[in-house]
């Protein structure tokens, strides 16, 4: 019998990259539960599935790595063989298949582009489902901003002055007819993106229940916790630097290694809660949606007296006219904590060098070598933990046990909890701390 096929559409900013994330870091565990989470569209994103169904003009936001440096149709034709093969050779246990790629409801916009996807689609399973997230209009746009600064659009956060006439993206009753005139009414799992609406109050738990699938994932699984916002430094930072590279010969542009490499670190170095705007000005906003939400409220949440949580506005004069300025002094201290983060790691890095050196000179016999390797390790990272421990077993084998407990000291002062310690403990029967 066919699997079923559940399709997730976003929409983004609503937990799709956490739950990307899980699926893709858990495809053998999911196997043996009868679910398939393709590969071929891509290890996370499904972006290849809806990049496949529309003109090359279309794809001008995505990332040129994912191209793989043999351009996108080159590597568009490679996901549609890659990806039938995937679908034929899937094994008899396959119970579910699924699908998530948020750019669906963003590439896929008219009756044809989102029928070529169900046609693609209906003959591998024998039910399809169509799942997606609506976020309130306001909430998502600023969400959204810090995606726009990683793409390098470093407009000043603002709320449009616009409604669902030139913003279609946030027209959620056209979105969702689209796709029930397509998929069927029946076929379409539309859920709420409101903390106490989700399972546990979170979107991977809330997708893996709504998908009949019992996997664990701890709380503090890393793969939860994916495309953060910023801090309001780090927003600062971004729009700093990108007005100025924006002012080098080179430019600035979204596919330029340098500014991506820029916007990874940022992202690693100043999580935060992003750009909020003031409540007056994102109830002005959400105000253009009002006829647009309470038609998807009467057709798909009928039981609901409205859509979305209300937005409370404190009293008050609203905030002055024009977007706010780049706080400089906070571009700095985030710029200063940036520089920190990449001279330590930088440090860790050249220490590994060093390291892995310093074992290969080991292998080869060449003690004397290996030495002057650990050793420059520990001008890198003087705590590094490979370096200390070969250079502590190196001085025991030489009988010098008093080099070896100095070094044994600082790996149970900085990695006490590591194995190799509590290993090199016991050989000099120290006990361990």
């Amino acid at each position: 019998m066919a699997p079923d096929l559940i399709l997730h559409i976003g929409q983004s900013k609503t937990g799709t990259s956490s739950i990307q994330r899980v699926l893709g870091a858990r495809r053998p565990a999911l196997a043996k539960l009868g679910v398939c989470y393709p590969a071929a569209p891509g290890w996370a994103n499904h972006g290849m599935l809806p990049a496949s169904l529309v003109s090359l003009d279309r794809l001008g936001h995505f990332n040129p790595a994912l191209w793989e440096g043999i351009g996108a149709a080159a590597r568009l034709d490679r996901f549609r063989r890659d990806f039938a093969a995937e679908m034929a050779a899937l094994p008899a246990t396959t119970r579910l298949i699924i699908l998530s790629a948020e750019q669906c409801g963003g590439l896929l916009n008219t009756p044809e582009e989102v029928g070529r996807l169900r046609d693609l689609l209906a003959p591998l399973a024998r039910r399809l489902r169509v799942v997606v997230y609506l976020r309130r209009q306001d909430q998502h746009f600023a969400s959204g901003y810090t995606q726009a600064l990683r793409i390098a659009q470093i407009n000043p956060p603002t709320m449009p002055q616009a409604g669902p006439e030139r913003l279609g993206q946030y027209d959620y009753a056209r979105l969702l007819d689209l796709w029930a005139g397509i998929f069927g009414a029946d076929a379409l799992l539309v859920r709420i993106f409101e903390r106490d609406l989700l399972r546990n109050g979170d979107a991977v738990d809330d997708f893996l229940a709504l998908c009949g699938i019992d996997l664990a994932v701890p709380q503090d699984d890393p793969d939860r916790q994916s495309n953060l916002s910023l801090t309001p430094g780090g927003i600062d930072l971004l729009r700093s630097m990108g007005a100025w590279m924006k002012a080098t010969p080179q430019g600035l542009s979204a596919a330029s290694p340098l500014w991506r490499r820029f916007v990874q670190a940022a992202s690693e170095t100043l999580p935060g809660r992003g750009w909020r705007p003031h409540p007056a000005e994102a109830a002005a906003f959400l105000g253009r949606f009002e006829a647009v939400n309470e038609a998807v409220r009467r057709r798909w949440f009928p039981d609901r007296p409205r859509l979305f949580a209300p937005l409370e506005v404190p009293e008050g004069p609203p905030p002055g006219a024009g977007p706010p300025p780049v706080d400089q002094a906070a571009a700095l201290q985030a710029a200063l904590a940036l520089l920190e983060r990449e001279m330590r790691v930088g440090a860790e890095r050249e220490a590994n060098q060093h390291a892995a050196i310093g074992r290969l000179h080991e292998r080869l016999g060449e003690s004397g070598p290996a030495r002057t390797a650990y050793r420059a390790a520990l001008r890198a990272v003087p705590d590094h933990p490979v370096a200390q421990q070969q250079l502590a077993e190196m001085a025991l084998a030489d009988g010098d046990r008093t080099t070896a407990m100095a070094h044994l000291a600082v790996l149970q002062r900085a990695h006490p909890d590591q194995a190799a310690t509590r290993r090199l403990a016991q050989r000099l029967g120290t006990p361990a701390t």
